[in-house]
């Protein structure tokens, strides 16, 4: 009985059936060839379908490459390549939820955000229906493999045993890279162009921007390449207020300058740039405001941050990389001015706060710590009060304040209190349940608490010598069937492009001086009749010259700057 008993397991293990690698390999690749792509296989066809070749060559694409992934890990050894396919899969149908349900393009934009972007922001883009996905999609095949592949032993003896263990699967690696090289020389070579602003894009790079695992192995890889990037150039970049010599008004000596940089706010939606709903009342009464439809530098907060306060030839476009930028921003400038520059920011972009060396700065961890913010909802208006607080520590003025603040950002309903939700019924869920009017509803009803916001902070700047310029890092795309933003800059759709640009300044500031009221007109006058290249390339140039800063050697581009 003994015997029975301990030849039992023996037995059962003999009735398993387990899968040579080869077979996984492909089983899993056809799996996430079909199931976690197939819904953009289906969009994909109806985009060309005047071409259906380009479209089974990207297939061709899809299924050449994961295999080619999938073949590389599983030679890595036992419990590595066990590791390396559970991410893989893992995060490709994390990735695929989010193509499915919201077309959301995955990008060095998207793997950025998830790397860099506070926790806080993140959690709210989260729901049930993600949780689900997964389970449905992922859990299973992940069993089946971790229970039924055969795992070769990890020594071999022989060395020709070794050969004949391996040779099977360094075959298929070479069979597989070759036909990856021609699948992608045949897209790159096909007439049928998607890029979207002219830049000079691989057709093969944007197709595999278009599926998984291929989005985002490439966007982990551009990461990467950024992050040495940075650290190769961070001593190297240029700074402008070396390079150029400015000079300060006398009369401008006193200015407060608030820069508030808004999230996902895009100018088709505010009331007083055309929009047919009245979301922006304050504004649209301001008569001391130039408002302008604008274009951000990119579509994602880190690489606008990293393009909208530079001067424009400092940025290089790499097409579907992340642009290099060669030299530091406009806050260098006003440093050596004179200007104490301090940052309150309601995210945690903490590698871009200390670029700009504030004086001091609190991210939205320390705001809501502070004893007199526990218990309330952490919003934009907190902002208004470090403001208040920030200016009475400099009472002569000289001073930048920078906001930045959490605007429109996904989920929208959570960006601003009850009674600012006029628009109804609004989209209060994260899981692709809500549909168009109802998430329009929603963001509508964030930037009505915008324009309050805003509102408030040129009241508690109106006793003062003040200038408030006001834009979003990016975009935002809202439809049925394409959400968020961060999409590749070649890719993007316009509205993840769109912002608002503003500038306000205090009636103190305009009497004080008649060449800043005539500044200031200049701006209004080109506000209504706005230039197609107006935003984020005016912002260096226009945030000193509509202060009234001069450069005598060419620091200052005329042609950006919108108060000349």
């Amino acid at each position: 009985m003994q015997r029975l008993s301990a030849l039992k397991p023996n037995l059962l293990a003999q009735k398993r059936i387990l899968l040579a690698p080869w077979q996984a390999v492909l089983l899993l690749t056809v799996y996430i060839g079909v199931v976690l792509n197939g819904a953009v296989f289906f969009r994909r066809y109806a985009e060309l379908g005047s071409t259906p070749l380009i479209w089974l060559a990207e297939l061709g694409l899809v299924f050449t490459f994961t295999a080619l992934l999938l073949t590389l890990a599983d030679l890595s050894g036992k419990w590595l390549a066990r590791v390396l396919i559970v991410l893989l899969l893992s995060i490709s149908v994390l990735a695929s939820y989010y193509m499915t349900l919201f077309n959301v393009v995955i990008g060095y934009g998207v793997v950025q955000a998830v790397l860099t972007t506070d926790v806080d922001l993140s959690k709210e883009a989260v729901g049930f229906g993600l949780f689900l996905w997964f389970t449905a999609l992922a859990v299973v095949p992940l069993v089946l493999w971790w229970r039924y592949v055969h795992v070769r032993k990890s020594k071999i003896a022989s060395w020709w045993l070794r050969f004949k263990q391996f040779g099977g699967q360094i075959g298929l690696v070479l069979l597989c890279a070759a036909a990856f090289v021609a699948v992608a020389q045949y897209v790159n070579n096909a007439t049928n162009s998607t890029d979207t602003v002219g830049q000079d894009v691989g057709k093969a790079s944007l197709a595999a921007h278009t599926y998984v695992p291929s989005n985002w192995v490439a966007g982990l890889g551009m990461s990467a390449s950024s992050a040495w990037d940075s650290w190769a150039s961070k001593d190297t970049k240029v700074d402008p207020a070396v390079k150029f010599q400015y000079s300060l008004n006398a009369l401008a000596d006193d200015v407060v300058v608030v820069v508030v940089i808004g999230e996902s706010a895009r100018s088709s939606n505010f009331g007083l740039l055309g929009y047919e709903r009245p979301t922006t009342p304050f504004l649209a009464i301001e008569k001391n405001l130039a408002a302008f439809k604008a274009t951000s530098c990119n579509t994602s907060t880190k690489l606008s941050l990293a393009c909208m306060f530079v001067r424009p030839s400092a940025v290089v476009e790499r097409g579907l990389q992340a642009p290099q930028v060669f030299e530091e921003t406009v806050f260098s400038v006003f440093k050596k001015l004179g200007f104490s520059i301090e940052l309150f920011a309601m995210q945690s972009e903490v590698w871009f706060y200390n670029s700009i060396k504030p004086d001091f700065y609190k991210i939205r961890e320390v705001i809501a710590a502070d004893p007199a913010n526990r218990g309330k909802p952490v919003l934009d208006s907190i902002l208004v009060t470090e403001l208040e607080i920030a200016m009475s520590k400099h009472p002569k003025g000289r001073q930048i304040v920078v906001l930045h603040t959490k605007g429109s950002h996904f989920s929208y309903a959570s960006r601003y209190p009850r009674e600012f939700a006029r628009y109804q019924p609004e989209c209060s869920g994260v899981d692709g349940a809500c549909t168009k009017a109802e998430l329009i509803n929603a963001y509508d009803n964030s930037v009505l608490y915008t324009d309050t916001f805003l509102h408030s902070l040129m009241q508690s700047l109106s006793g003062k010598k003040a200038v408030l310029i006001y834009t979003s890092d990016h975009g935002e795309s809202i439809d049925e069937n394409r959400h968020f933003h961060a999409t590749p800059k070649p890719l993007a759709p316009p509205e993840q492009l769109d912002v608002p640009l503003m500038f306000w300044a205090s009636q103190p500031y305009l009497d004080a001086n008649p060449a800043n009221k005539k500044a200031f007109e200049k701006l209004q006058v080109a506000a209504k009749s706005p230039k197609a290249s107006v935003g984020h390339v005016n912002l260096f140039d226009s945030m000193l010259g509509c202060l009234g800063i001069t450069s005598n050697n060419g620091g200052i581009d005329p042609k950006f700057n919108l108060c000349h």
